[in-house]
Protein backbone atom coordinates (compact mmCIF):
# COMPACT_ATOMS: atom_id res chain seq x y z
CA UNK A 1 0.00 0.00 0.00
CA UNK A 2 0.92 3.59 -0.39
CA UNK A 3 1.89 5.28 2.75
CA UNK A 4 -0.36 7.72 4.16
CA UNK A 5 1.34 11.51 3.57
CA UNK A 6 0.68 14.07 5.17
CA UNK A 7 -0.76 17.28 3.49
CA UNK A 8 2.76 19.72 3.14
CA UNK A 9 2.87 23.19 1.25
CA UNK A 10 5.64 23.28 -1.17
CA UNK A 11 6.41 26.23 -2.72
CA UNK A 12 6.61 27.16 -6.50
CA UNK A 13 5.53 23.04 -7.05
CA UNK A 14 5.49 22.06 -10.44
CA UNK A 15 1.81 20.36 -9.99
CA UNK A 16 1.08 16.97 -12.13
CA UNK A 17 -1.84 15.79 -12.89
CA UNK A 18 -3.27 12.73 -15.04
CA UNK A 19 -4.45 14.51 -17.86
CA UNK A 20 -1.54 16.66 -17.96
CA UNK A 21 0.89 13.38 -18.24
CA UNK A 22 -1.30 12.52 -20.76
CA UNK A 23 -1.15 15.77 -22.84
CA UNK A 24 2.99 15.59 -22.26
CA UNK A 25 3.15 11.62 -23.61
CA UNK A 26 0.99 12.68 -26.48
CA UNK A 27 3.26 15.72 -27.82
CA UNK A 28 5.14 17.94 -26.16
CA UNK A 29 4.02 21.02 -27.33
CA UNK A 30 0.61 19.81 -27.28
CA UNK A 31 1.66 19.74 -22.96
CA UNK A 32 2.93 23.02 -23.25
CA UNK A 33 0.07 25.19 -25.53
CA UNK A 34 -2.18 23.20 -22.66
CA UNK A 35 -0.90 23.86 -19.74
CA UNK A 36 2.13 26.08 -19.71
CA UNK A 37 1.36 28.84 -21.94
CA UNK A 38 -0.26 32.21 -21.03
CA UNK A 39 -1.62 34.71 -23.16
CA UNK A 40 0.26 37.79 -22.58
CA UNK A 41 -2.91 40.53 -22.53
CA UNK A 42 -4.71 38.15 -19.94
CA UNK A 43 -1.67 35.65 -18.32
CA UNK A 44 -4.58 33.07 -18.19
CA UNK A 45 -4.07 29.82 -20.31
CA UNK A 46 -5.77 28.61 -23.14
CA UNK A 47 -8.42 26.55 -23.80
CA UNK A 48 -10.55 25.49 -26.63
CA UNK A 49 -14.25 25.18 -26.86
CA UNK A 50 -15.08 21.39 -26.85
CA UNK A 51 -18.73 19.93 -27.10
CA UNK A 52 -17.47 16.33 -25.78
CA UNK A 53 -15.80 17.79 -23.13
CA UNK A 54 -18.99 20.12 -22.56
CA UNK A 55 -20.87 17.22 -22.28
CA UNK A 56 -19.02 15.69 -19.55
CA UNK A 57 -18.00 18.21 -17.50
CA UNK A 58 -22.26 19.24 -16.90
CA UNK A 59 -23.04 15.44 -16.47
CA UNK A 60 -19.86 14.84 -13.93
CA UNK A 61 -21.49 18.10 -12.27
CA UNK A 62 -24.79 16.49 -11.93
CA UNK A 63 -23.81 13.23 -10.50
CA UNK A 64 -21.19 15.00 -7.92
CA UNK A 65 -24.16 17.50 -7.11
CA UNK A 66 -26.53 14.20 -6.47
CA UNK A 67 -24.03 12.24 -3.85
CA UNK A 68 -23.29 15.70 -2.56
CA UNK A 69 -27.13 15.85 -1.41
CA UNK A 70 -26.98 12.37 -0.11
CA UNK A 71 -28.11 10.79 -2.71
CA UNK A 72 -31.57 12.61 -1.31
CA UNK A 73 -32.30 13.84 -4.94
CA UNK A 74 -34.55 12.83 -7.20
CA UNK A 75 -34.46 12.35 -11.05
CA UNK A 76 -36.11 15.57 -11.63
CA UNK A 77 -33.57 17.28 -9.09
CA UNK A 78 -30.64 16.00 -10.81
CA UNK A 79 -32.10 17.24 -14.13
CA UNK A 80 -33.03 20.76 -13.29
CA UNK A 81 -29.53 20.90 -12.24
CA UNK A 82 -28.00 19.54 -15.47
CA UNK A 83 -30.42 21.98 -17.79
CA UNK A 84 -29.28 24.70 -15.60
CA UNK A 85 -25.65 24.44 -15.76
CA UNK A 86 -26.19 23.66 -19.73
CA UNK A 87 -27.75 27.13 -19.92
CA UNK A 88 -24.28 28.56 -19.39
CA UNK A 89 -22.58 26.71 -22.00
CA UNK A 90 -24.78 27.46 -25.07
CA UNK A 91 -23.73 27.18 -28.61
CA UNK A 92 -20.34 28.48 -28.96
CA UNK A 93 -19.48 28.79 -25.55
CA UNK A 94 -20.21 24.93 -25.15
CA UNK A 95 -18.54 23.99 -28.36
CA UNK A 96 -21.27 23.72 -30.18
CA UNK A 97 -21.40 24.75 -33.90
CA UNK A 98 -24.90 24.31 -34.41
CA UNK A 99 -28.40 24.10 -32.65
CA UNK A 100 -28.50 20.97 -34.04
CA UNK A 101 -25.20 19.55 -32.55
CA UNK A 102 -26.00 21.30 -29.16
CA UNK A 103 -29.83 19.15 -29.33
CA UNK A 104 -28.16 15.92 -29.95
CA UNK A 105 -25.44 16.36 -27.15
CA UNK A 106 -27.89 17.82 -24.43
CA UNK A 107 -30.27 14.20 -24.70
CA UNK A 108 -27.28 12.43 -24.54
CA UNK A 109 -26.76 13.76 -21.06
CA UNK A 110 -30.16 13.23 -19.92
CA UNK A 111 -29.91 9.72 -21.07
CA UNK A 112 -26.68 9.46 -19.36
CA UNK A 113 -28.17 10.95 -16.33
CA UNK A 114 -31.46 8.18 -16.34
CA UNK A 115 -29.14 5.50 -17.07
CA UNK A 116 -27.29 6.65 -13.92
CA UNK A 117 -30.71 7.30 -11.53
CA UNK A 118 -31.60 4.17 -12.54
CA UNK A 119 -28.97 2.06 -11.38
CA UNK A 120 -27.55 3.96 -8.45
CA UNK A 121 -27.87 1.18 -6.04
CA UNK A 122 -24.94 -0.65 -7.65
CA UNK A 123 -23.08 1.92 -5.63
CA UNK A 124 -21.73 1.54 -2.30
CA UNK A 125 -21.25 3.59 0.52
CA UNK A 126 -19.35 7.08 -0.51
CA UNK A 127 -16.98 8.84 1.24
CA UNK A 128 -17.49 12.62 1.99
CA UNK A 129 -17.08 15.36 -0.65
CA UNK A 130 -13.22 16.26 -1.17
CA UNK A 131 -11.18 18.64 -3.45
CA UNK A 132 -8.47 17.67 -5.50
CA UNK A 133 -6.11 14.97 -3.98
CA UNK A 134 -2.40 15.45 -3.63
CA UNK A 135 0.98 13.66 -3.34
CA UNK A 136 4.48 14.56 -3.33
CA UNK A 137 6.57 12.88 -5.79
CA UNK A 138 9.48 14.73 -4.62
CA UNK A 139 10.39 17.78 -3.13
CA UNK A 140 9.05 20.35 -5.87
CA UNK A 141 6.84 17.68 -7.81
CA UNK A 142 3.30 16.94 -6.38
CA UNK A 143 1.00 14.66 -8.50
CA UNK A 144 -2.62 15.83 -8.24
CA UNK A 145 -6.10 14.73 -9.17
CA UNK A 146 -9.95 14.73 -8.96
CA UNK A 147 -11.50 11.37 -8.11
CA UNK A 148 -15.20 11.05 -9.13
CA UNK A 149 -16.36 8.27 -6.80
CA UNK A 150 -14.29 6.95 -3.85
CA UNK A 151 -16.45 3.99 -2.61
CA UNK A 152 -15.66 1.87 0.87
CA UNK A 153 -16.05 -1.90 0.36
CA UNK A 154 -16.68 -4.61 3.16
CA UNK A 155 -13.70 -4.56 5.43
CA UNK A 156 -12.57 -1.34 4.89
CA UNK A 157 -10.69 -1.04 1.35
CA UNK A 158 -11.30 1.60 -1.53
CA UNK A 159 -13.41 1.24 -4.64
CA UNK A 160 -11.98 4.02 -7.00
CA UNK A 161 -14.64 4.77 -9.92
CA UNK A 162 -14.59 7.03 -12.82
CA UNK A 163 -18.11 7.60 -14.56
CA UNK A 164 -17.09 7.75 -18.47
CA UNK A 165 -19.57 9.52 -20.51
CA UNK A 166 -17.71 8.70 -24.28
CA UNK A 167 -17.80 6.72 -26.54
CA UNK A 168 -14.86 4.58 -26.75
CA UNK A 169 -13.93 2.52 -23.98
CA UNK A 170 -10.28 3.27 -22.27
CA UNK A 171 -7.65 1.28 -22.87
CA UNK A 172 -5.39 2.14 -20.63
CA UNK A 173 -6.04 2.47 -16.57
CA UNK A 174 -3.25 4.89 -15.55
CA UNK A 175 -5.46 7.66 -14.76
CA UNK A 176 -7.27 4.77 -12.64
CA UNK A 177 -3.63 4.44 -11.14
CA UNK A 178 -3.48 7.85 -10.45
CA UNK A 179 -6.33 7.90 -8.31
CA UNK A 180 -5.76 4.96 -6.55
CA UNK A 181 -1.85 6.06 -4.95
CA UNK A 182 -3.72 9.77 -4.18
CA UNK A 183 -6.40 7.71 -2.51
CA UNK A 184 -4.15 5.72 -0.24
CA UNK A 185 -1.94 7.96 0.36
CA UNK A 186 -4.59 10.76 1.80
CA UNK A 187 -6.68 8.60 3.40
CA UNK A 188 -4.29 5.53 4.45
CA UNK A 189 -6.74 2.95 3.24
CA UNK A 190 -6.04 0.28 0.37
CA UNK A 191 -7.85 0.55 -2.75
CA UNK A 192 -8.84 -3.00 -3.72
CA UNK A 193 -11.21 -2.27 -6.85
CA UNK A 194 -11.09 0.17 -9.50
CA UNK A 195 -13.66 0.52 -12.47
CA UNK A 196 -14.90 2.96 -15.21
CA UNK A 197 -18.75 3.21 -15.27
CA UNK A 198 -19.74 4.29 -19.03
CA UNK A 199 -23.37 6.31 -18.16
CA UNK A 200 -24.07 6.21 -21.86
CA UNK A 201 -24.09 2.00 -22.33
CA UNK A 202 -23.63 0.26 -18.86
CA UNK A 203 -25.95 -0.60 -16.32
CA UNK A 204 -22.83 -0.74 -14.01
CA UNK A 205 -19.47 -0.06 -13.52
CA UNK A 206 -17.27 -2.36 -15.42
CA UNK A 207 -13.88 -3.19 -13.50
CA UNK A 208 -10.26 -2.76 -14.34
CA UNK A 209 -6.93 -4.71 -13.52
CA UNK A 210 -5.42 -3.65 -10.60
CA UNK A 211 -1.20 -4.27 -10.70
CA UNK A 212 0.65 -3.26 -7.93
CA UNK A 213 0.55 0.61 -7.33
CA UNK A 214 4.67 0.73 -6.00
CA UNK A 215 5.42 -0.05 -9.76
CA UNK A 216 2.96 2.49 -11.20
CA UNK A 217 4.28 5.64 -8.48
CA UNK A 218 7.71 4.96 -9.96
CA UNK A 219 7.26 5.22 -13.39
CA UNK A 220 4.62 8.59 -12.75
CA UNK A 221 7.98 10.22 -11.09
CA UNK A 222 10.03 9.40 -13.81
CA UNK A 223 7.59 10.84 -16.45
CA UNK A 224 7.07 13.42 -13.78
CA UNK A 225 10.89 14.45 -14.14
CA UNK A 226 10.83 14.36 -17.86
CA UNK A 227 8.53 16.83 -17.61
CA UNK A 228 10.42 19.00 -15.26
CA UNK A 229 13.27 18.76 -17.54
CA UNK A 230 11.31 19.64 -20.60
CA UNK A 231 10.29 23.21 -18.52
CA UNK A 232 14.08 23.66 -17.20
CA UNK A 233 15.30 23.39 -21.20
CA UNK A 234 12.34 25.13 -22.50
CA UNK A 235 11.96 22.27 -25.50
CA UNK A 236 8.77 21.83 -26.62
CA UNK A 237 9.04 19.55 -30.00
CA UNK A 238 5.60 18.79 -31.40
CA UNK A 239 5.35 15.15 -32.26
CA UNK A 240 1.67 15.41 -33.64
CA UNK A 241 2.78 16.02 -37.17
CA UNK A 242 0.17 16.54 -39.66
CA UNK A 243 -2.25 14.34 -37.84
CA UNK A 244 -5.93 15.53 -38.02
CA UNK A 245 -6.58 15.66 -34.35
CA UNK A 246 -3.52 17.35 -33.54
CA UNK A 247 -3.80 19.34 -30.56
CA UNK A 248 -0.81 22.01 -31.45
CA UNK A 249 -2.84 23.13 -34.61
CA UNK A 250 -6.09 23.96 -32.63
CA UNK A 251 -4.20 26.64 -30.06
CA UNK A 252 -1.54 27.60 -32.84
CA UNK A 253 -4.42 28.53 -34.13
CA UNK A 254 -6.00 30.78 -31.27
CA UNK A 255 -2.83 32.08 -30.70
CA UNK A 256 -2.35 33.45 -34.33
CA UNK A 257 -6.29 34.88 -34.00
CA UNK A 258 -7.86 32.59 -35.51
CA UNK A 259 -10.78 32.05 -32.34
CA UNK A 260 -13.75 33.53 -31.33
CA UNK A 261 -13.25 34.30 -27.56
CA UNK A 262 -16.47 33.16 -25.56
CA UNK A 263 -15.23 33.55 -22.08
CA UNK A 264 -12.55 34.14 -19.49
CA UNK A 265 -13.16 31.30 -16.24
CA UNK A 266 -11.90 33.16 -13.73
CA UNK A 267 -11.54 30.13 -10.82
CA UNK A 268 -9.30 28.62 -13.58
CA UNK A 269 -7.87 31.13 -15.12
CA UNK A 270 -8.31 30.27 -18.47
CA UNK A 271 -9.67 32.23 -22.02
CA UNK A 272 -12.05 29.85 -23.16
CA UNK A 273 -12.15 30.52 -27.41
CA UNK A 274 -14.37 28.57 -29.77
CA UNK A 275 -12.34 27.33 -32.84
CA UNK A 276 -13.96 26.48 -36.01
CA UNK A 277 -12.53 23.54 -37.22
CA UNK A 278 -11.92 24.35 -41.35
CA UNK A 279 -9.96 27.44 -40.39
CA UNK A 280 -6.79 24.52 -39.47
CA UNK A 281 -5.94 23.94 -43.07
Amino acid sequence: MIPKQEYKFVKDALWVSYTGLKDFLRCPRSYYLKNRYRDPKTNNRLLVASAPMTLGSLVHDAVKWYLQTGRTATLADIVKKYRNHWLKYQGKRGGFPTRQDEAEFGKRGLAMLDNFYKNKACLEKNLPAYDFLRYRLDDKIVLNGKVDFIGELAGGSLHILDFKTGSKDEEDPTQLYVYAILAEATFGKPVSKISYWYLDRDSSPKEAVLDPLEEKLEWLKEKAKEVEKAIKDNKWVCIEGDSPYSECKKYEAIIAGRGEFQFSDELFKKDIYFLDQTKLA
